[in-house]
């Protein structure tokens, strides 16, 4: 019997988590043109709510690809752990539950278009409400899950800002690419608190996030895959902070 060895046991998990981190860039994108930002139509219930009605086929493919994401992260955010964990493992916890949390606001966001969908369908305990009430309904719950957006790119820059100084401080990893990934935090760190402070800047905001994020959520995932992390090199430092006296 072959017996797998520690370094080549991260090096195949560091692996799965290039191909997971991938196919979230892939997705995403995916949830984002067919789900509940793409229905909702500022300030125009009735106009929402024909669109869900009209696209429902679509609207739920969008919400089936946020489950995926949501059961992608689960995997991924342990995956990540265990990778940055011999750096520093309250840092690296703090990176987890960070990603952890954003999940979490990832499934009540999802929850949202649930109900929104129920309001735009008329459902049976809707009976009190007019047409025009359930479509109120349907689009306050989309804006809803517009504002928890908000809160998940706080969550998610600052997991991304603190697991790429996990990454530019390993060893094993390149600094460079933990730059660019604590570049993308920034990035989405931004948005968020820009959607707070300046409204109206949505599409600035939203610009500028995709010209922080790409090269260090690309890439990182992309080095993992062609690179390939270096189990001896991951060894070596988990050793070592093994052998660290603790704090």
């Amino acid at each position: 019997m072959t017996t797998t060895t520690t370094e080549e046991r991260i090096e195949r998990r560091a692996r799965a988590a290039g191909i997971l981190y991938l196919l979230l860039v892939l997705v995403g994108p995916f949830a984002l043109l067919l789900g509940r930002s793409a229905m909702l139509v500022p300030d125009d219930a009735a106009a929402t709510v024909a669109n869900i009605v009209e696209k429902e086929g679509l609207f739920r493919m969008g919400m089936t690809a946020e489950v995926a994401i949501i059961l992608i992260e689960v995997v991924l955010t342990a995956l990540l752990y265990t990778i940055t964990r011999p750096v520093s493992r309250s840092l690296s916890m703090a990176a987890m539950l960070a990603r952890y949390g954003m999940v979490i606001v990832m499934a009540v966001s999802l929850a949202t278009g649930f109900l929104a969908l129920a309001a735009a369908d008329g459902a049976g305990y809707l009976a009190g409400f007019d047409a025009a009430g359930q479509g109120s309904l349907a689009a306050m719950f989309l804006e809803a899950g517009e504002y928890l957006i908000t809160a998940w790119g706080f969550l998610f820059g600052i997991h991304l800002v603190l697991l790429g100084h996990l990454v530019r401080r390993s060893g094993f990893f390149p600094a460079v690419l933990g730059v660019l990934l604590m570049v993308a935090g920034a990035g989405y760190l931004l948005e968020s608190f820009g959607a707070i402070l300046w409204t109206g800047g949505e599409s600035i905001l939203a610009t500028v996030v995709i010209v922080l994020a790409i090269p260090g959520e690309l890439g990182f995932p992309l080095w993992l895959l062609i690179k390939r992390l270096d189990g001896s090199a991951w060894k070596t430092r988990a050793l070592e902070a093994a052998a660290e006296p603790a704090a």
